[in-house]
């Protein structure tokens, strides 16, 4: 279980996660707003949104490997979006958030709410466990490796946007926010460095 499928989606997907989105904003946004414990709300929703996409990859994975053809097409598609991600990081401009701290206070339900919706609503999402998920898992995998990889990936995505909601809901965290938009070029080098190494390998078979 634990071989170069596993350390790859591992990998690919932590540097996934360190790679500033919509959400990453919503949480910390909210975290500088009211605090680091209502945040943890907006997480929830988040991993929930993504949740469900990672189910729907998965059912999709399931149907799509009796097309041989189709799956290619779909494992080429997931590299181009891939490259795609890593051009736009590496291309970014930085990012303002608003920095009003613990102003007030709102229902814990519609902070899960919009963390769910944030997560549903970016299509990004969607695609990015299809191509990650498409490239990277083999289509014989046990289906109890699978099920392991899905908690393993939101068990990450919970650990990480916790870690986000606790660190910015104190003002010392603003000093941080300079150093996220170089670490956000450092991921789109990696994505387009592996979105290459997935068409090599791709025309090679």
């Amino acid at each position: 279980m634990f071989g170069s499928e596993f350390l790859t989606l591992t990998s690919i997907y932590f540097l996934a996660l360190l790679s500033p989105g919509q959400d990453f904003f919503l949480i910390m946004k909210h975290a500088l707003t009211h605090g680091y414990q209502k945040a943890w709300w907006v997480c929830l929703g988040v991993a929930s949104g993504n949740a469900f996409y990672i189910t729907l990859a998965y059912m999709g994975h399931h149907a799509l490997t009796q097309f041989p053809i189709v799956m290619v097409v779909i494992e080429a598609g997931g590299a181009c979006f891939l490259l795609y991600l890593g051009i736009l990081l590496l291309l970014s401009k930085k990012q303002h958030v608003e920095t009003s701290l613990h102003v007030k206070t709102r229902l814990a339900s519609k902070l899960f709410f919009q963390g769910l919706f944030s997560a549903l609503l970016n299509p990004k999402n969607i695609l990015f466990y299809f191509s990650l998920l498409f490239t990277i898992i083999k289509p014989e995998q046990l289906l109890h490796v699978k099920i392991f990889y899905a908690f393993w990936m939101i068990g990450l995505l919970l650990l990480w946007d916790g870690f986000v909601a606790f660190l910015f809901g104190n003002t010392k965290a603003l000093k941080l926010l300079p150093y996220v938009h170089y670490i956000q070029k450092m991921i789109g080098v990696f994505f387009i460095l592996f979105a290459l190494h997935l068409f090599v390998t791709g025309f090679a078979k």
